[in-house]
């Protein structure tokens, strides 16, 4: 699913769009993570500074010339959930690398996470939820599906707080 329909699911964010995609250098992001993205996630990324939706929710992404920044912080979560996953914290689910594992996208001011399960291509991977108060959650979809699916107001929160993101989320970027 493209970010359309999270466009659709948020009518504000569009007047954040960028007039021209921003240029960011996929490749030192790929090899630092050893692996590629969804094709919704690029084009988010290239799309939209990173965005908050509710004053809650932050989808993390690399910006021009902040590329090694942005890898060196997943590398920091990566080897965090390595640690959760040995401990058998991370809901049962491996850690990335391990196909299946768990590779974080985003995160709450109340401190969930949010993060691709890494089965098959990336186009492929769905979304898993990781509530504060060990509530977990999988999509069958893709980051952007979730994000509109949840902000529709038709979605449970699942673990999230109940009023978020509320009948109209605000959008903000930084």
């Amino acid at each position: 699913m493209s970010i359309e329909c999270l466009e659709a699911a948020l009518p504000g964010l569009m007047a954040q769009r960028f007039a021209v995609p921003q240029r960011i250098n996929w490749q030192m992001v790929f090899d630092g993570l050893g692996t590629g993205l969804p094709d919704d996630y690029i084009t988010l990324a290239e799309s939209y500074p990173r965005l908050e939706i509710g004053q809650f929710l932050r989808v993390l992404s690399p910006a021009p010339g902040r590329e090694a920044g942005f890898v060196e912080r997943r590398g920091v979560d990566l080897a965090g959930a390595e640690d959760m996953a040995q401990k058998d914290m991370l809901g049962g689910y491996p850690a990335f690398p391990e196909p299946g594992g768990l590779l974080r996208w985003g995160g709450s001011m109340d401190g969930d996470g949010f993060h691709w399960r890494t089965a098959g291509q990336p186009n492929d991977w769905t979304v898993v939820v990781a509530g504060r108060n060990d509530d977990w959650y999988h999509h069958e979809g893709s980051l952007s599906s979730y994000l509109a699916w949840l902000c529709s107001g038709t979605a449970e929160p699942h673990g999230l707080p109940p009023d978020f993101p509320g009948p109209e989320p605000v959008v903000s970027v930084g």
